[in-house]
């Protein structure tokens, strides 16, 4: 049996598979590397209330409340909310229809891959990649200066691709 590459495509806001960089980069480069792809959206704690995803009810949830530095609002209302579950949804939806399927999770980026990557090493699907598309929200650049350090802890690639949704000559 041949060795295993698998590459993380961390999902943020680009949550379309038509105009997708990334997958469009795997789905027509033939040399890329890799012999898996797993796409995962995870349902960020400093931006989502996450209370309502914990199956235990005398759980707590172990993120802070994620409410504004200025003013202390919500971060994420109800409408706001439902608009992304339905995006992810419907994204998963079109990746099941091409053969794939998108890992949903909720928490922060650390704890999310840190588990992704030790149970794919146990599975014998060690990870040779994690790609996102880089945005410019100081919580975001965060998240990738965290993904950056724990790839390079695990010998694994980190690479931010150039989100293609502001063009030049816009």
């Amino acid at each position: 049996m041949a060795p295993t590459k698998t590459v993380i495509y961390l999902v943020r806001r680009d949550l379309r598979v038509a105009d997708n960089p990334i997958l469009h980069y795997l789905g027509t480069t033939r040399d890329h590397g890799f012999t898996h792809l797993l796409p995962v959206y995870i349902f960020p704690a400093h931006q989502v209330e996450l209370s309502g995803f914990i199956c235990n009810s005398k759980a707590v949830n172990p993120y802070p409340p994620p409410r504004s530095k200025v003013g202390n609002f919500w971060r994420c209302g109800p409408y706001r909310a439902a608009f992304i579950a339905e995006s992810v949804w419907q994204m998963k939806l079109t990746l099941e229809t091409l053969g794939s399927g998108l890992c949903v999770r909720v928490g922060s980026f650390p704890d999310v891959v840190g588990a992704l990557i030790d149970g794919l090493k146990r599975s014998g699907y060690p990870v040779g990649a994690v790609w996102m598309t880089e945005h410019e929200g100081t919580e975001e650049k965060s998240d990738e200066k965290h993904m950056a350090s724990m790839c390079e802890a695990n010998g694994a690639e980190f690479k931010l691709w150039t989100d293609e949704k502001y063009y030049m000559d816009e």
